[in-house]
């Protein structure tokens, strides 16, 4: 045999492989960003110097991959040239002198945006800590901005979906006001925050406000009544500028005022549709990138290169439930089918996240009617013997790819 014959065999082959990596390889940071670096106070107890980074995360998603399918309306959000990109701020905590690196890196998911307070046994004990973010629809704690800082609350910037014609998606959004009283304008809110979709249309007749005594669990609605078209409209009013008010999309203006007695919904149409599971997959390609990647595509080194050899995701509360969720979905493999993190650890978070539909309000909490508690909510497969639907568990998707974590689990303190 040619001695040749086995070297350009080899030669192929690596070049096939190289090409098969090159053209699958999506989903990923393609730029990072470093906008702020700033020393941490030294522990007085002695322990490394570490210091922060905060910067931005420039990703793609090829909507076609079956890690990303099933992201909502990922269809709708491409740009021109079929990809679907995202913006997204990460914080750093990591050891100055990366020779004291422990290998470990947490990966934190921000709880609405807010940044999470130093832990100073991490970072005297030389282990990396990433926070990057994840809710596109906030637009009070993730405001986007021009840069990310270290002080500063985390931001997700993402698409809205789109018809192939350049439309924007309309539907119907619910809001309600709960607990208010008065004849000051009130917010539509989620938790603590506003609900991210505004009206179409400041036309009143276009929507439908009802007040209601009450709501059972059963769905009953007890005592509804229509608000006429002519007695609310969206705008900013109090007693010293009444009803009608200053037009605002984000307030309702009722004529008689608010009785803290009933609870108020209203259903209007909207074209914000963001594709909020963009999120999803934001958080996983952030998290291997700093996990795995030497630099970016223009070359920007990654600054916990070589750092970092096993990583665990922890969230507390409403970011525990998006762990639960992230799984579930199938999150923890990437789109070349790397498994992510080795570990997750959720903090009283006893359901799902609401993110991977559209309308979805992720700031909500365990309230009557709001997503996020159907099942299953439980590990492994077991069946719905309240909804009639067949076993299934959080694992599911992981089991079968070979990618679930292991995992820790507690409803005590947080951290």
């Amino acid at each position: 045999m040619n001695p040749t014959i086995p070297f350009i065999r080899k030669l192929g082959l690596a070049l096939l492989l190289a090409g098969v990596a090159h053209t699958s390889v999506h989903a990923r940071v393609t730029r990072i960003v470093i906008d702020e670096v700033k020393p941490m106070p030294t522990d007085p107890s002695g322990g490394l110097a570490t210091e922060q980074i905060a910067g931005r995360a420039f990703g793609e998603l090829d909507p076609q991959s079956a890690a990303n399918r099933i992201i909502n309306d990922v269809m709708l959000a491409r740009d021109s040239d079929g990809k679907v990109r995202y913006v997204a701020t990460f914080v750093l905590t990591k050891p100055v002198d990366a020779s004291k690196a422990s290998g470990l890196m947490w990966h934190e998911v921000p709880n609405r945006g807010l940044r999470r307070p130093n832990v100073v046994a991490e970072r005297s004990n030389g282990d990396v800590d990433l926070t990057s973010a994840w809710q596109g629809d906030n637009s009070g704690a993730t405001a986007v901005r021009a840069t990310a800082e270290v002080d500063k609350s985390h931001w997700l910037k993402l698409p809205i979906a789109r018809h192939p014609d350049g439309k924007p998606v309309a539907g119907e959004v619910i809001g309600r006001i709960v607990n208010r009283s008065g004849l000051q304008s009130q917010a539509l809110i989620v938790q603590t925050n506003p609900v991210p979709y505004m009206p179409a249309s400041l036309d009143t007749r276009d929507a439908r406000l009802v007040s209601r005594v009450a709501e059972s669990t059963r769905g009953e609605v007890m005592g509804e009544v229509d608000i006429p078209a002519s007695e609310w409209a969206w705008a900013r009013c109090d007693a010293a500028h009444p009803f009608p008010g200053t037009p605002d999309p984000k307030q309702i203006c009722l004529k008689n005022g608010f009785d803290a007695s009933r609870l108020y919904q209203v259903k209007f149409t909207s074209h914000d549709a963001y594709a909020l599971g963009i999120g999803f997959a934001a958080w996983r390609d952030v998290g291997q990138f700093f996990k795995t990647a030497r630099s970016d595509d223009a070359g920007t080194v990654n600054p916990v290169a070589g750092m970092v050899t096993h990583s665990i995701g922890r969230g507390v509360s409403q970011s525990g439930n998006f762990l639960r969720g992230w799984l579930h979905l199938g999150f923890n493999q990437d789109e070349t089918g790397r498994q992510v993190h080795d570990g997750l650890w959720p903090i009283i978070a006893g359901r799902r996240i609401a993110l991977n539909f559209r309308w979805a309000q992720p700031d909500g909490v365990l309230e009557l009617y709001q997503a996020g508690s159907e099942g299953p909510q439980w590990w492994l497969p077991e069946p719905d013997s309240v909804r009639g639907t067949a076993a299934a568990g959080l694992l599911d998707r992981c089991t079968q790819s070979r990618t679930c974590p292991k995992i820790i689990e507690h409803f005590g303190s947080g951290l």
